[in-house]
């Protein structure tokens, strides 16, 4: 099959051929329709990934091949997307539908071949079958929404509540979307990126903020009329930690969504003299892709604009390389 590979340097990927894979016990082999490109994929590439990786984790595919010791549900030609884990199954962690948490766990598209490939191997027990309603590119989403719909529920959300979301990326994008989704008071945006905030103003924000040309505090204090209950940070960058902090109101609430690798500085005294909840989310449970799927199929999940490119495996090294150097876009997406 072909597949888009990294090949060690600086993050570079290249199309090649590689071996069909073939299904284990609890495995399928589905072929893939779309896979999202993450920003944690830019990460991994440039930081903790190995030559000849398969990346992608957004997988959404038809199943083409079972392994022994799995459901009889899943037959070929089921539409499927997938948390995108492998773990031993076995421990509490996995007990309680968080795999990711386990002393075993591999994520497709790091220590797994994952979805920039023609066919990607998946477990079995994370399959989520997809409603007849969601059709076309739209299929990858369901992963980095599960992500926003996690964040949201890490930060104690209620409808009503006036929101600040920091970062427009994908993530950014998604919180926003699922924020008018739940019912949500005012949400406001801060990207720096005008094509971004254009984003952000589509998916429902009622302000967006360029946060290099205005005061952000004074912004939220502006379109809210209060300082946010709930602040979301998608972006990952040193700082944004603390601005959170800063601009939640008090017995507000921070969920830090973006991924910092490196050192980073905060006053704790602004979360003391608050009184603030600091909350971290990672990846998703079970419940967080049954909201998704349910609310992208009844339509109160509205991600219309989200994806702003489809591309094939030819185009992936490429682009990868333009999203690296900061290409200013929304969610890109592989079509293999």
């Amino acid at each position: 099959m072909r597949a888009a590979v990294l090949t060690g340097e600086g993050g570079r990927l290249e199309t090649t051929v590689v071996d069909d894979p073939v299904p284990g016990p609890g495995q399928v082999v589905a072929r893939v329709r779309y896979c999202g490109i993450c920003g944690s994929d830019l990460h991994i590439a440039t930081m903790a990934g190995l030559s000849g990786t398969i990346m992608g984790h957004e997988i959404a595919g038809v199943v083409e091949a079972v392994g022994d010791d799995v459901e009889d549900r899943w037959v070929p030609g089921t539409p499927v997307t997938a948390r995108p884990f492998a773990s031993c199954g076995q421990c509490r962690w996995c007990a309680a539908g968080r795999p990711d948490h386990c002393d075993a766990f591999h994520l497709r598209g790091f220590t797994r071949p994952g979805g920039f490939a023609e066919q990607v191997v998946l477990s079995a027990g994370e399959l989520f079958e997809l409603p007849a309603t969601i059709t076309g590119p739209e299929q990858a989403l369901v992963e980095p929404l599960a992500v926003a719909r996690h964040g949201l529920r890490r930060a104690g959300l209620t409808a009503g509540e006036p929101v600040a979301v920091l970062g427009a990326g994908p993530i950014g994008l998604a919180v926003t979307a699922w924020a008018r989704a739940l019912g949500t008071g005012p949400v406001v945006v801060s990207d720096p990126m005008p094509g971004r905030r254009a984003l952000a103003g589509a998916l429902g924000a009622d302000a967006v903020v360029d946060p290099g040309a205005e005061d952000l505090a004074e912004a939220c204090q502006r379109a809210l009329g209060t300082a946010p209950g709930v602040v979301v940070e998608c972006s990952g960058k040193p700082g944004l930690i603390q601005q959170a902090m800063d601009l939640a109101g008090v017995e507000g609430r921070v969920a830090v969504v973006g991924v910092c690798m490196t050192s980073d500085t905060v006053v704790p005294f602004t979360g003391l003299h608050k009184e603030l909840d600091v909350r971290f989310a990672l990846y998703y449970d079970r419940r967080d892709f049954v909201d998704t799927l349910g609310a992208l199929d009844d339509g109160s999940l509205v991600v219309d604009g989200l994806v702003t490119d489809v591309i094939g495996l030819d185009a992936l090294p490429d682009t990868f390389a333009a999203l690296l150097a900061g290409s200013e876009t929304g969610k890109v997406v592989v079509a293999p």
